[in-house]
């Protein structure tokens, strides 16, 4: 039977500090079973794109602080991408083992 719970997988935070160029979740920090994730935009806006292209100012999706990035399947956790827009950002990701209402 499928657990119909919607919490976080324990110990899944993550947190991804963007200084230089483009960064990915590290495959070592995303828990086998996660199929969900949200990201909390923390310190300063980020870009990102999730189909595994490097995103750029004028390629991806721009997310301000205090935005949450939701990453709805293992595809989009492991192919999403990430660079500042600006100044240093960091973003904090928990993992879920499903999405919710799934």
């Amino acid at each position: 039977m499928t657990n119909a719970n919607f919490s976080p997988i324990p110990s899944s935070l993550v947190t991804l500090a963007l200084t230089g160029g483009a960064a990915s979740i590290s495959s070592g920090d995303i828990p086998g079973s996660a199929r969900y994730a949200e990201g909390f935009v923390r310190t300063a806006s980020v870009v990102e794109t999730r189909d595994g292209t490097t995103p750029t100012s004028t390629l991806g999706t721009e997310w301000d602080a205090g935005d949450i990035i939701l990453l709805r399947s293992r595809y989009e956790i492991t192919n999403a991408a990430f660079i500042k827009a600006s100044s240093n950002a960091t973003i904090d990701f928990q993992f879920y083992n499903r999405a919710p209402g799934g």
